[in-house]
């Protein structure tokens, strides 16, 4: 569902580039030349990075001295919309685009390249990659500006959280398990979400709670009882009572909706 490999060598037009997977990535550290598109031929730039359509395909003329082409399915790519719901996440593919990264939102890049790689070589679970993604695609595309601020150690507990929350969410509620799973103190933890998220845990849990739910209400045939008890809820009210507390409507108001 992933696959990410360095790019380094001389390419003719001539010959396409291949990709195990639809959505499409090029991160050029040291290059020159063109990647070729139909839609034109766009300079291969140190620090450039190339979101590409799932349609075309892609050429390069020049050199890359160092670089990724990155490839992962639509799957993980739906992942990463969910955690984005606005218009420029789910434009970031439907055309040729790129972003310059200055020096260092280049160092991060690499950093979170490499490290990708390893845990793709390691074989980590499909939800860990997926968080793991969302929040490369989230930083690399400008689209969380906090993401731009944080150290490579912040982003790199950040994901860590992301995945623990990913795996916990709908079983465990307290603040020292997740402390537990991050090496801290519950004190500790309180004040670095609030510092990289802006959240609480409790609000943080919560909002992965009702984008579930709400994912489940769109697109399985679950009854909402069988919703509640899925999400960790005792009693079916109580799931209405925090969904309806969240989304400003009934669960019943929202299913009609859609």
């Amino acid at each position: 569902m992933i696959q990410l490999e360095p790019i380094n060598g001389f390419f003719k037009r001539e010959r396409a580039l291949q990709a195990a997977y639809p959505m499409r990535m090029l991160i050029v550290r040291e290059g020159n030349g063109f990647l070729c598109m139909n839609s034109g031929d766009y300079p291969l730039l140190k620090g450039r990075i190339f979101f590409i359509p799932e349609e075309g395909l892609v050429r390069l003329e020049g050199e890359i001295t160092s670089g990724y082409w990155l490839s992962f399915s639509s799957l993980l790519y739906a992942e990463f919309l969910l955690q984005h719901l606005d218009p420029q996440a789910k434009n970031l593919f439907l055309n040729l685009s790129f972003r310059d990264l200055d020096s260092q939102e280049s160092i991060k890049t690499y950093s979170l390249l490499d490290q990708l790689k390893k845990e793709i070589n390691i074989k980590k679970d499909m939800p860990f990659l997926a968080q793991y993604l969302s929040l490369f695609l989230g930083f690399t595309a400008g689209l969380d500006g906090y993401l731009a601020a944080l150290t490579l150690d912040d982003l790199q507990q950040v994901l860590r959280f992301r995945a623990i929350l990913e795996q916990f969410y709908k079983q465990e509620r307290s603040i020292q398990f997740y402390a537990e799973g991050m090496g801290m103190s519950s004190g500790r933890l309180n004040k670095f979400l609030d510092r990289v998220l802006g959240k609480s845990l409790t609000v943080l849990i919560k909002d992965r709670i009702m984008r579930e739910a709400e994912e489940l209400l769109l697109h399985s045939d679950y009854t909402v009882d069988e919703i509640a008890e899925l999400l960790g809820f005792e009693q079916t009210t109580n799931f209405s009572t925090s969904f309806k507390r969240h989304k400003g409507i009934s669960v019943l108001q929202f299913s009609r909706l859609t």
